[in-house]
This record gives C-alpha cells, sequence and structure tokens, in this order.
C-alpha cells in the first residue's frame, strides 16, 4: 500500500495523462504562491484550466470533491489569480475543475468535474 503522498502524485500523473489524452496541454505542475498551490494548470483550446486533484482510495470520509471545500476553492482562485498574473496572460477564458482520482485494487479511475466552481 503506497503512503498518502506517493497516492497523490499518483494520482497527479494519472490525471496528467488524461487531460493529454482529453486534448488539454499540460502548462504547470503544482504551481506555488505566496496563497497556495495549483496541482495542475493547463491549457483547453482558448481556456486555462485550473485543476485541484484529490485521490482517495475510499470515500469512507466523503468524496474526493467534497473535500474542495469554499475555503480550499478561495485559495485556489487566489492562486490562479497570481498565475495569470505572473505569467502575464491577457486574454483567456478560466475555469476551475476538480478530478477525483479513484485508487482501487486495478489500478486508477477518474470522475473529472469541469467547471467544478467559479469565481
Amino acid at each position: 500500500m503506497m503512503d498518502r503522498q506517493a497516492m497523490g502524485r499518483a494520482g497527479e500523473e494519472f490525471t496528467c495523462e488524461y487531460l493529454k489524452k482529453c486534448g488539454m496541454r499540460v502548462l504547470a505542475r503544482n504551481y506555488r504562491a505566496k496563497k497556495g498551490e495549483i496541482d495542475l494548470v493547463a491549457r483547453d483550446g482558448d481556456t486555462i484550466v485550473f485543476v485541484e486533484v484529490k485521490t482517495r482510495s475510499s470515500n469512507a470520509y466523503g468524496t474526493a470533491g467534497e473535500a474542495v471545500t469554499y475555503r480550499k476553492q478561495q485559495m485556489i482562485i487566489k492562486t490562479a489569480q497570481w498565475y495569470i498574473m505572473q505569467n502575464n496572460i491577457k486574454e483567456s477564458n478560466f475555469r476551475f475543475d476538480v478530478a477525483e482520482v479513484s485508487a482501487g485494487d486495478v489500478g486508477f479511475s477518474i470522475n473529472y468535474l469541469r467547471n467544478a466552481f467559479g469565481v
């Protein structure tokens, strides 16, 4: 059994591959700013997508998506604003997605929530 950190990293890697299969381009991984961290930043056409990855081995404590609380959303939004400013992104659409990754006996599966929350 993997520890939580290793499982989280594996879940992020799985999500990266999923995004690429969906035609997105991963721009950044584990972007850090003063306010927090964003797991993945990707481009989906003309949209910049900020992705929070939550990996779980069970739903005993609720779904992965439920772990992205209002407070966590606000931290992600503030961090996204830093990313936009630092990278001088002028004209683009933005979206906040959540990837619920389940770690099972036979590997990972994903429930991908587009537009999981907004500003």
